[in-house]
């Protein structure tokens, strides 16, 4: 009884072994995979030399220089008359620049939006020691946290109605920015993602990268998951940050609802539709979801201009205005 003992004791501890050694090297290269995703294409989108540029400093030691741009609405009004300000958040690679070709509705319908660079984009302050990638870190909400100080801070926009518009990794900071401000009352984003539900999605996809399709497809989805999770692990330390998972974060918005409009494209071959609808899932009843048809990323504007703008205007106008309206009459 005893050899048979010893033999059960052998066979776990080799399959242990392999199943750990196997973890190492999956990981290392699920590393590879997650850390170089393809570039998403930025909008290109001209300068304007009458907008008022801000300087925001982000408090750290030492502190970051943001750069953003305060577009006054369209139609005439002041900046303190406007509807509602809106923070815009742009895509990896993207600039604030981008917000005239995505906000361009608002602010033909009377809103202002304040939109900024995030470190190491666009003009703002590059630093040596971050390069950022597509996952969302708690450095790109240090950056939110100082453009929400910077509108409190401002006669002329604390008191607007504040909502907050993401574009690809900017909409996923701008969920996650929504969970932790209670002062953000709506978040729109476009072609919007989890940490986790891109990385599984990708791990799938890029699979024969990492270990063959025969192998891999006979993996348990639970073995699958800890790999990913121990892949992120890895890679935080690594690169000497901490990735931000929205997962985690949405617990908080499925116990305070805020409106929130996820819209993609149906041929979003990165942020697919499902990925879309895991977002959704994960933010609770709050999040409404439209997919825009034969649209690829961060391009359902470019596929359906009038009815993503439609669909803009009228999310906020549903959220912030009417809001707003109510609490003006009752006062």
């Amino acid at each position: 009884m005893s050899g048979v003992l010893w033999s059960v004791a052998v066979i776990c501890g080799v399959m242990l072994l392999a199943d750990l050694w196997y973890r190492w090297f999956a990981s290392r290269r699920i590393q590879k995979v997650i850390e170089n995703v393809p570039t998403f294409a930025a909008v290109p989108t001209p300068q304007l030399s009458d907008c008022p540029t801000l300087d925001i400093e982000v408090e750290t030691e030492p502190a970051v220089r943001l750069q953003a741009c305060l577009h006054a609405p369209r139609d005439g009004r002041d900046i303190d008359e406007a509807k509602a300000l809106v923070i815009f958040c742009p895509e990896l690679n993207g600039s604030h620049w981008t917000a005239l070709h995505y906000c361009a509705a608002l602010l033909d319908a009377g809103y202002a939006v304040l939109a900024f660079d995030f470190r190491c984009q666009g003009t703002s302050q590059h630093l040596d020691h971050y390069t950022p990638i597509h996952w969302v870190t708690e450095y790109e909400l240090q950056d939110i946290t100082a453009v929400l100080n910077h509108v409190k801070s401002d006669a002329q926009l604390s008191s607007l109605p504040l909502g907050i518009f993401g574009v690809s990794r900017g909409g996923s900071a701008a969920l996650i920015a929504a969970s932790r401000f209670p002062q953000i009352q709506s978040v729109f984003t476009d072609s919007a993602y989890t940490t986790m539900s891109l990385i599984r999605h990708f791990m799938y996809k890029f699979s024969r990268f990492v270990v063959p399709d025969w192998f891999f497809s006979r993996l348990p989805a639970w073995h699958i998951e800890l790999d990913l999770k121990a892949t992120l692990r890895r890679s935080e330390k690594a690169l000497n940050r901490t990735y931000i998972q929205l997962e985690r974060e949405a617990r908080v918005l499925q116990q305070r609802p805020v409106p929130i409009q996820l819209v993609s494209g149906s041929r979003d071959s990165y942020v697919t539709p499902e990925v879309t609808q895991q977002v959704a899932d994960a933010m609770g009843d709050s999040a409404c979801v439209r997919i825009f048809d034969r649209a690829k990323h961060n391009k359902s504007r470019d596929r359906h201009p009038e009815e993503y703008d439609q669909i803009l205007v009228n999310h906020f106008e549903a959220t912030l205005v009417a809001d707003s309206e109510k609490i003006r009459r009752a006062a």
